[in-house]
C-alpha cells in the first residue's frame, strides 16, 4: 500500500509541474486554412499549336483577390500539353490534360481540352528547319 502512496505522489508531482510549465503553449486558435487558388479560364479548348495563358488567383478573407508571385505550374500529360513558369499552355496532341497551379499550401487547376493534334511536317521538313536552310516560312509544298 505504501509504495502504490509513493507512486501516486509521484505521478501528482509531475503532472503539477508539466502544468506549470511558461513554456507549454497556451490555447491559441487554429491557423487559418490556406487561401482558395483559382485558376482561370478553369476549362479551356484548343487545336495543337495553340497557346492560352492561365491566371492563378488567390482569394483572400476580405473577399479580394490577389496574383501571387511564384505560382508553380505543372501540367498532369506533358504529351498532351506543356505550361511553363508564367502559365502558358501548348497544346501539342489531341486529349485532356489537368494544368496545376501551387503557391505555398494553396492549388487550383484548369482542364485543358486539345482538340486536334499539332500537325505533322514532312521528315525533310524538320531537317531542313535543323540544319538551318529554310530561312524563311514556306508558304506553298510539302513543308507549307
Amino acid at each position: 500500500m505504501r509504495n502504490v502512496r509513493l507512486l501516486f505522489l509521484a505521478v501528482a508531482a509531475a503532472v503539477s509541474v508539466v502544468g506549470c510549465d511558461s513554456t507549454a503553449p497556451e490555447d491559441q486558435p487554429p491557423p487559418p486554412p490556406p487561401s482558395p487558388l483559382t485558376v482561370a479560364p478553369s476549362v479551356a479548348t484548343l487545336n495543337g499549336g495553340q497557346v492560352i495563358r492561365l491566371v492563378a488567383s488567390l482569394h483572400l478573407a476580405n473577399g479580394s483577390t490577389a496574383t501571387p508571385d511564384n505560382i508553380a505550374w505543372s501540367s498532369a500529360d506533358v504529351s498532351i500539353a506543356t505550361v511553363d513558369h508564367t502559365g502558358a499552355v501548348h497544346a501539342l496532341r489531341s486529349g485532356r490534360v489537368q494544368i496545376i497551379a501551387s503557391w505555398h499550401d494553396s492549388r487550383g487547376s484548369s482542364l485543358i481540352l486539345v482538340a486536334n493534334p499539332v500537325a505533322k511536317k514532312p521528315q525533310q521538313c524538320l531537317d531542313q528547319l535543323r540544319a538551318g536552310t529554310e530561312s524563311s516560312i514556306p508558304t506553298n509544298g510539302p513543308c507549307a
